[in-house]
């Protein structure tokens, strides 16, 4: 219940955090160059093989205002949204993988998750004011064998030696997967009297997704302090936490940031616990509220970031047992 509580303060707070941001706008992130994140995920950081077992994104961003036909685009279809003027494109390629507690079981436990893979294409633009951060993607892809998860764990499980998952013969059936998103992201900070000239600022954002995949709507706000904030969002990560493009500008030495969060995601449709849309498949029984709570930091050399963030994840389905833990590492270079 104080959980439940406090996520409601986060989605309460963040139009009056969106007010007094636009009251107090930092200058604005220069980002001339563009940018490729490597992302991945996984619940070996946590100590666990189960649930949300692993994730894997590869994320490519333009350099600001590069692609002409994304400003003409945004100005044409999205500038009633946000008053922005610089643009970024971005694409991605990923595939998240999804097990139950006992992966030797064959068949395996009717009442936890089923096995599930999904693996996809993304494209999206996002919109900087500085202050606020718009971002628009569509996600592609499949959902099932097509999806090659089993595949993938298996070979992993081979080379380091885990136990072999057997129920992969009863994953989910192969079927389109279709996502669409919107995310809104506010910044602001202060120049508060902290040590060694350090910066803080406050991130809040909502964002919601669309598609037999994932339907939900999520709120969140994020605490950052450390050096060179001014000039990102927070690191990349893979849906459906909120997330960043990962654009970030070059500096001059080593800056480095920690950070904390707690956002929710009101569930409407998760294909990866609710089984296929139009076919009978294995199933759990979702619960429609869940919690991410996070903590983790991001150093930077040049034009290199490298960011960790561990992730507490509130039970997501009936009859689970306790918050799932996973880790996210990004690798990230601007050129």
């Amino acid at each position: 219940m104080h959980l439940i509580r406090a996520i409601a303060i986060c989605l309460l707070v963040t139009p009056a955090v969106a007010q007094e941001a636009r009251e107090e706008r930092p200058p604005h992130a220069v980002s001339d160059g563009g940018s490729v994140s490597l992302t991945f995920e996984n619940d070996i950081f946590g100590g666990t093989d189960e649930n949300y077992t692993n994730g894997i994104r590869l994320t490519f961003v333009t350099a600001r205002n590069e692609l002409p036909w994304i400003g003409r685009f945004a100005r044409r279809n999205l500038n009633w949204l946000t008053d922005a003027t610089d643009w970024y494109g971005t694409f991605a390629l990923g595939q998240n993988i999804y097990t139950p507690v006992e992966i030797t079981f064959r068949p395996p436990d009717a009442d936890d998750r089923p096995y599930a893979g999904f693996s996809y294409v993304s494209v999206g633009i996002s919109a900087d004011r500085g202050d606020r951060l718009d971002t628009w993607a569509l996600d592609l892809g499949v959902v099932g064998e097509l999806a090659q998860a089993d595949d993938i764990q298996r070979v992993v499980h081979d080379i380091g030696n885990f136990d072999d998952p057997r129920g992969w013969d009863f994953q989910l059936k192969n079927e389109p997967g279709v996502r669409l998103l919107y995310e809104r992201k506010y910044r602001f900070g202060y120049k508060a009297d902290l040590p060694l000239d350090l910066e803080f600022d406050v991130l809040p954002s909502y964002s919601f997704a669309l598609g037999n995949v994932d339907t939900s709507l999520s709120s969140g706000l994020t605490f950052r302090v450390g050096d060179q904030l001014r000039d990102n969002y927070g690191p990349p990560r893979i849906r459906p936490a909120l997330a960043s493009p990962g654009f970030f500008d070059p500096i001059d030495g080593l800056g480095w940031y920690v950070y904390a969060g707690l956002d929710g995601r009101i569930v409407g449709r998760n294909i990866f616990l609710e089984g296929n849309s139009f076919r009978d498949s294995a199933s759990v029984e979702p619960y429609r509220f869940v919690a991410d709570l996070q903590a983790g930091f991001a150093l930077q050399w040049g034009d290199v970031e490298l960011a960790y963030t561990h992730v507490f994840r509130s039970p997501e389905f009936v009859g689970q047992e306790g918050f799932a833990q996973f880790g996210s590492l990004t690798l990230s270079h601007k050129f």
